[in-house]
């Protein structure tokens, strides 16, 4: 529709109407609460990611030694993962130990989890995100630990805002009778609800002021001082602590929600987004500038090169990174970063000692070097001592490249690692709209090829003589009609005689 409208008035007239996107939603079954006047963006917005959105699970290795023989599957390595029915677009996917997390841009946090289904043959097939269920509604983030391993991950963290039935708002001016009472309404306050991954049941819940509202949260630190970021939508970060091994004690806390020291020191630069890891914060600012907080010695000298001018009783002094250009993304693993300009320049720094940086050898580097990719970058990724980044060809063709050391399948098609950014084995899916503009620019058209799909083996003549040969003599095997058809000259197979009678 949007291709159409970019041809003529009529059609882009066409592409501007609510109907035509509200009864592409209704095809559908979104499921999504739309009023029938909604403007004509929402539907629009809501169809396009409906027919957009999908999900895909690939198995990277064959690594079951430890897996039951009743869970092995020899299928393909890449499946279609359960979609959620009331999803709208995929904003965030996060694993756990158990399950995977998926967040919706209508704010809804899903729940996939593992199960045992029967394949064709009848055997079991372990499958991962198999079914489905809603963790938490009105959700506007969500974070987990965020060191790499999953067994850490024991808690969700998600960011909702809440009605508050204790908390009442007066309007400013009551245009009704004097001596009236004006309506009160409840006030919506933003909340951190705390879920455990395993049983998905609430085990802990903060309630903000209703003057503070939040739009992102980070986690950051151990179990036992578990300290969580706040960004307001002001670009101010606010920071609690949390010990998570009293998170299953029924009982009620103050904890006291402190303004970060970024804030202070720079208050006229609003925070946009917020990076964290176990023992490191990266902030970006709306302005493009990126400062790092290292709160540990040796993470320290990884990323700076030296322990010089490291203070351990001021260790949330925000650490400008020197950089003239503009970033517009960023990541940030346990000992190294990764830096994405406006521009499309990939700019790294920190330890290399697996080749993580992707500069070609295995020497740190104290300050953001530029690393040259084969194709333009649209999304970067730092994890424990490995980078990914996902690219983008002239063509539209989208690939996955990383770096860094290649064990426990973090690299998918080079187990050995490497100190480049190289293509890894890894599919990646391209949605209709690309399929149909890839095959218009190779071909010429869009119309489907013909003869398209398996090649016809008998004709139809053979199949009603086949069929006739069964009605006068129901005994007549199939191993009888595979040789009367060789006797004509005709070679098939018992399977295709099976499929033209049953």
């Amino acid at each position: 529709v949007i291709a159409f409208g970019a041809t003529c008035s009529t059609y882009h007239q066409l592409s501007l109407s609510s109907s035509l996107w509200r009864r592409l939603c209704h095809r559908q079954a979104t499921g999504t609460q739309q009023s029938s006047a909604a403007p004509p963006n929402d539907w629009r917005r809501t169809a396009i990611l409906k027919y957009s959105q999908g999900l895909q699970m690939q198995r990277l290795g064959s690594g079951w030694s430890r897996t039951p023989q009743w869970c092995r599957s020899g299928g393909p390595s890449v499946s279609l993962a359960v979609v959620p029915p009331l999803a709208l677009g995929y904003r965030r996917s996060l694993p756990t130990r158990d399950h995977l997390l998926l967040f919706d841009y209508q704010g809804t946090v899903f729940l996939l989890r593992n199960a045992a289904t029967s394949s064709f043959r009848g055997h079991m097939t372990w499958r991962r995100a198999a079914r489905h269920a809603v963790l938490c509604q009105n959700a506007k983030d969500f974070a987990v630990d965020p060191r790499s391993d999953n067994s850490f991950r024991q808690y969700i963290y998600v960011l909702v805002s809440r009605t508050n039935s204790g908390a009442e708002a007066v309007p400013p001016s009551w245009p009704g009778p004097p001596g009236s009472a004006p309506p009160l309404t409840p006030l919506r306050c933003d909340c951190v609800e705390v879920y455990q991954q395993d049983t998905s049941q609430r085990v802990f819940r903060m309630t903000f002021h209703p003057s503070l509202t939040f739009i992102q949260l980070s986690l950051t630190g151990s179990e036992v001082n578990r300290v969580l970021l706040l960004v307001t939508d002001t670009g101010k970060v606010y920071s609690l602590s949390v010990n998570e091994t009293q998170l299953n004690t029924p009982r009620s806390y103050t904890v006291q929600l402190a303004l970060k020291k970024i804030s202070i020191s720079l208050p006229h630069l609003p925070i946009a987004q917020v990076h964290s890891s176990y023992s490191s914060v990266l902030y970006l600012t709306g302005e493009g500038s990126v400062y790092l907080e290292v709160h540990s010695v040796g993470v320290y000298r990884q990323f700076i090169g030296t322990q010089q001018g490291y203070d351990p009783h001021n260790i949330h002094t925000p650490l400008p990174l020197s950089l003239p250009y503009k970033v517009v993304k960023c990541s940030l693993g346990l000992s190294h970063l990764c830096l994405l300009d406006d521009c499309g320049r990939v700019f790294m720094q920190g330890s290399n000692r697996y080749g993580q940086l992707g500069t070609g050898d295995k020497i740190d580097r104290g300050e953001p070097t530029e690393v040259v990719l084969s194709m333009t970058p649209v999304e970067v990724w730092c994890g424990l001592n490995h980078s990914l980044a996902l690219l983008q060809g002239e063509s539209g063709v989208k690939e996955v490249q990383g770096c860094g050391c290649g064990g426990g399948r973090r690299l998918p098609g080079c187990s050995k690692g490497s100190a480049v950014f190289i293509k890894l084995n890894i599919k990646v899916p391209r949605s209709s709209v690309q399929t149909i503009v890839r095959k218009y620019k190779h071909h010429g058209t869009t119309q489907p090829s013909y003869r398209s799909g398996s090649r016809r083996v008998l004709s139809p003549g053979d199949e009603r003589t086949l069929v006739q040969k069964v009605q006068i003599n129901p005994r007549t095997t199939a191993k009888d009609l595979v040789k009367m058809l060789e006797e004509t000259g005709t070679k098939v197979s018992i399977s295709i005689v099976k499929r033209v009678l049953y």
